[in-house]
């Protein structure tokens, strides 16, 4: 960590703490092998050599952390698992003098149960979960010591050859695959901002809701109904209904000073489920909020007065984790210090079709932003740099002075089957068949642009940028929706300015055919593959266009269906 970046984040928790308002945050960091196909790193919960490398992570922390010891500790067990999963326990003491660490060889150790009482000591865990090494973190009482804990993490699992990203065979960026929730709470159950300050959690829910950045600028590439943290509004339209009725319910007990955390959690939990009546997946998820019915490791196992935010991937470095952590305990600061009891946004299609757009998203981040500003709890410079960092930058092209930007955008894949029948499944899924693309222009540039022959107008969406986004499908799913649809590929846009004509061809595969030989070595052959795929030819002239493309919303145009209309009866 640098000096630059622990005074900015010193800056950041001395606003929190001038409020008198306590917030820790904790994070659950994932880890893959990057250069492995086995199904320990893919989709499996163990194998190969995942027990080994977490040993090593568990160790090398161990090694940097003072008066740190390493403990074989009982880990959770999952229905259709023959015995707990492995876990190791790392226990160490800041305000002690620190000493070398020597720590004690665990590994063929029998497992104990973790502990219940800590005292002073911090504790964190490092477990396997479906393709990955997940590392629970000790929670923090400010940005600044997560932000040390994280960078011994990220450290530790370098060492122990774990990547937070993996590369596909055509070069593309996956994080890691296990996700990288945020949890807030307090230093004890009844010192967390939604104990404290009972209306904060009703405003929470209200604030996520009108503000869509929140849940899809930071989430990985499953969005939608199908991820692992459906937004409320992503539901079954009964309990969204309810959920406005419930948020009013709990602001007026919450006024009268008659609102205690126990009636939070019976009136929340049945409501922000997923589309299965799971709590546990759901964007905001308040499972240990203070829930009676957990006894694992003790009775007050489920009453810990946390909220776990569950619609955010797996961070590149741990600046973009703690640049996360600021922005909600800033938002959580903002709530408590003055009311936030604005209406809940019925999105209705604008929600999957305007905010599946970057521009619309990072537009409503801005808003955010301000309004912390506003508050006196901005973010400053250096922590929204790492804010912009969580969506994938896209391709400028240039002619004289005008731009277009192409840029991946967010799309909502399907579940495949009943949501029910893969309740118990380990993994779920998704039609992952159809990819989008935002189509943008800022300032000058062109009005309108061709999309394979066809004209399609750019809408204004935020200030002065203007865009169109593109579905189209890439492969063809087995299982999957639509069985013989025909893919699209490559895409083939066309715009002219200023007398001069590009053609811009995306492919989702290999320009020639065939495969590709293996995963990609590192970051420069991951982006050789990109950049082979991106074909731009610059003439002079104009572009020739007849029809206009049919919008299926305002700002998506969907490929499939013209390739439905246009097939042979």
């Amino acid at each position: 960590m640098t000096d630059d970046l622990d005074a900015v984040l010193a800056m950041h928790d001395e606003l929190i703490a001038r409020r008198g308002i306590e917030i820790w945050v904790g994070a659950e960091p994932t880890f893959t092998r990057a250069d492995s196909l086995d199904p320990a790193w893919t989709g499996a919960a163990e194998g190969d050599d995942k027990l080994a490398r977490a040993y090593s992570v568990a160790m090398h922390l161990a090694s940097t952390l003072p008066n740190a010891c390493v403990s074989r500790v009982l880990g959770r067990q999952y229905p259709g698992e023959d015995e707990p999963r492995f876990a190791f326990g790392v226990r160490w003491n800041e305000g002690m003098l620190a000493e070398p660490a020597h720590p004690h060889d665990p590994i063929d150790a029998p497992p104990r149960t973790p502990p219940t009482e800590l005292g002073s000591d911090r504790w964190l865990t490092v477990t396997p979960d479906p393709g990955v090494v997940e590392l629970n973190m000790a929670p923090s009482p400010s940005a600044r010591e997560l932000s040390r804990q994280a960078h011994h993490l990220w450290e530790s699992a370098a060492q122990a050859g774990l990547s937070p990203l993996r590369y596909r065979f055509n070069g593309d960026v996956a994080d890691s695959g296990g996700g990288g929730q945020l949890t807030l709470g307090g230093s004890r159950p009844e010192a967390s901002p939604f104990v404290r300050y009972p209306h904060v959690l009703p405003a929470l829910i209200r604030y996520l809701n009108n503000h869509p950045s929140l849940s899809y600028w930071f989430a990985n590439e499953c969005v939608g109904s199908a991820s692992q943290g459906p937004r409320p509004d992503e539901g079954v339209r009964e309990r969204w209904d309810e959920l406005g009725l419930a948020l009013s319910w709990l602001e007026k007990l919450a006024d009268r000073g008659d609102l205690a955390p126990e009636t939070l959690w019976q009136t929340l939990g049945s409501l922000l489920v997923d589309a299965s009546g799971n709590s546990h997946r759901a964007e905001i998820n308040v499972e240990k909020l203070w829930n009676p019915h957990i006894p694992v490791h003790g009775p007050r196992h489920g009453k810990m007065g946390l909220v776990e935010l569950r619609a955010i991937r797996m961070p590149e470095r741990p600046g973009m984790l703690v640049a996360l952590a600021a922005l909600f305990r800033s938002i959580i600061a903002r709530l408590v210090v003055a009311h936030y009891r604005a209406p809940l946004v019925d999105w209705h299609d604008e929600l999957h079709d305007r905010f599946a757009l970057p521009s619309a998203l990072s537009r409503d981040l801005r808003l955010v932003l301000g309004d912390l500003d506003e508050h006196g709890l901005g973010l400053p410079a250096q922590l929204r740099r790492e804010l912009e960092c969580w969506r994938a930058p896209g391709v400028m092209c240039r002619l004289g002075d005008a731009t277009l930007e192409i840029r991946p955008a967010l799309e909502f894949w399907p579940l495949v089957g009943d949501v029910a029948s893969q309740e118990r499944a380990g993994a779920r899924w998704v039609d992952a068949s159809t990819q989008r693309w935002e189509i943008s222009s800022e300032g000058l540039g062109p009005e309108r642009i061709a999309i394979a022959g066809r004209w399609a107008q750019l809408r204004p969406i935020a200030d002065d940028v203007r865009a169109i986004g593109i579905r189209r499908r890439i492969y063809q799913p087995s299982p999957g929706l639509h069985p013989g649809l025909p893919v699209t590929d490559p895409l083939v846009i066309d715009w002219s300015f200023g007398g001069r004509a590009q053609r811009i061809e995306l492919h989702a595969w290999k320009p020639d055919g065939g495969p590709y030989a293996g995963l990609p070595r590192d970051d420069e052959d991951a982006l050789d593959r990109r950049r082979d795929r991106i074909r731009i030819t610059t003439r002079d002239g104009d572009v020739a266009a007849h029809k206009f493309w049919h919008e299926s919303r305002p700002f998506t145009i969907d490929l499939r269906r013209e390739l439905i209309a246009h097939a042979a009866p």
